[in-house]
């Protein structure tokens, strides 16, 4: 029966697209495989204008489209969802996927003796966190989302205005969605990296499920991915990840059971999913994507 069909369930044809985000990572295998596979527009918002045309540059279409745009700013998100509203009459799926990892924040280890530190000691470890650094995670990863959620709910409202009809034999056109792309550290209890980092994604977390039961009367879906360690500007700066890191072996086992890193594509196709009529019946949902590392981890 057709309404089986691969090519139709994953289809991702003609859809308006805007992703912020776009221009490295994660944000930019998103964005190409939108392209890649038939989306109309794709339009992918960042602060630096070099990246995003970067990514331009590294797709067979000219479908992407670059906005610069900073998530922190709502006046600058207003002019970004301007400039998209002049090119395109509606946007079928956001992808809020800018984000920032911060400076490390983690417990103190054992001493060269193997004794736990003090409490004072550890205290005054914590207290010495820059003060700033936590309010700016709190601000690009929690308020930069929301806002940029906010912004575009009119175009978003459109796509679900002109959806098409159910035709028989064929999946149903997916409503309206924003998909907020958030970490597995929204769900340790241990600190691989950063305590303040853990508390913003937990709080984008938290946003997913609110956006999902507010925006339900206005049919607009909200679902969320939490990605484990791919290879991106910031794991490179936390973890030492690299492209080299996604092959098999070049991470321990204990800690990620496949051995390695993610990999562009295994993200990739689970935006494809999302965004096809495959996932058109999610809504509220938080994906996890870590190859098993929470698995290995003292998490909730």
């Amino acid at each position: 029966m057709s309404q089986f069909n691969a090519a139709q369930l994953l289809s991702v044809e003609g859809l308006v697209v805007v992703l912020t985000g776009g221009g490295t990572g994660l944000g930019r295998s998103a964005a190409l495989a939108l392209a890649e596979n038939g989306a109309a527009k794709v339009f992918i918002l960042g602060r630096r204008v070099e990246v995003l045309q970067e990514t331009v540059s590294l797709s067979k279409k000219d479908t992407i489209i670059p906005v610069q745009a900073d998530i922190t700013s709502k006046d600058s998100l207003q002019a970004a969802y301007e400039t998209v509203a002049a090119q395109a009459e509606h946007v079928d799926l956001l992808i809020a996927n800018s984000g920032y990892g911060g400076l490390p924040m983690s417990p103190l280890g054992p001493k060269p003796d193997g004794s736990i530190p003090s409490l004072l000691e550890f205290r005054d470890h914590l207290w010495s966190s820059p003060e700033d650094d936590f309010g700016k995670l709190t601000e690009i990863n929690v308020k930069g989302t929301f806002f940029t959620v906010v912004a575009f709910l009119p175009l978003l409202n459109a796509a679900n205005e002109r959806r098409p009809a159910p035709v028989k034999d064929r999946p149903a056109a997916p409503t309206a969605q924003v998909i907020i792309v958030g970490s597995v550290a929204a769900h340790f209890r241990n600190v691989p990296y950063s305590i303040a980092y853990n508390i913003s994604k937990g709080a984008v977390h938290h946003l997913i499920k609110t956006l999902s039961n507010i925006f339900t009367p206005y049919k607009i879906r909200v679902n969320g991915i939490a990605p484990g360690l791919f290879p991106s500007e910031m794991t490179t700066i936390a973890f030492g990840i690299t492209e080299s890191s996604a092959s098999d072996g070049a991470l321990p086992k204990s800690v990620f059971p496949p051995s390695r890193a993610g990999r562009h594509e295994e993200f990739a196709g689970l935006v494809l999913w999302m965004a096809s009529p495959s996932g058109a019946y999610a809504n509220g949902n938080i994906t996890i994507i870590d190859g098993g590392w929470l698995s290995t981890s003292s998490s909730c």
